[in-house]
């Protein structure tokens, strides 16, 4: 299993979160629809849940794990994004103690 879907699945069993999306915006979930539809060989573009990208660059490296979740309204949004966030954090410097971690939680839905 991907760090990417560790991750999802590590969110999706935080308490307050109903659903995990797309990390990436609708129009641009299209757009990657529309481009895999011009390459040879039918290769479908997949919408990824939980997007990490390293940026070596720095003086120590940075991951940035980037999510969109909904709520099911158990745990006000604020508060569940920095849960997730600080549950991210802590599971990718886990996984990787030498790299920082940056979470980019985006509430895209509240449940009732």
């Amino acid at each position: 299993m991907s760090l990417e879907e560790e991750i999802r699945e590590l969110v999706l069993d935080l308490e307050g979160v109903s659903t995990v999306y797309s990390a990436d915006p609708l129009w641009l979930n299209v757009l990657k629809q529309v481009g895999a539809l011009l390459l040879p060989d039918d290769q479908s573009a997949e919408a990824p849940f939980v997007v990490c990208r390293l940026d070596s660059d720095a003086q120590r490296p940075v991951m940035t794990v980037q999510i969109r979740i909904g709520t099911d309204s158990q745990v006000p949004a604020p508060a569940l994004a920095r849960n997730v966030a600080a549950a991210i954090r802590e599971f990718v410097s886990s996984r990787l103690p030498e790299t920082d971690v940056v979470a980019a939680v985006e509430i895209a839905a509240i449940g009732l």
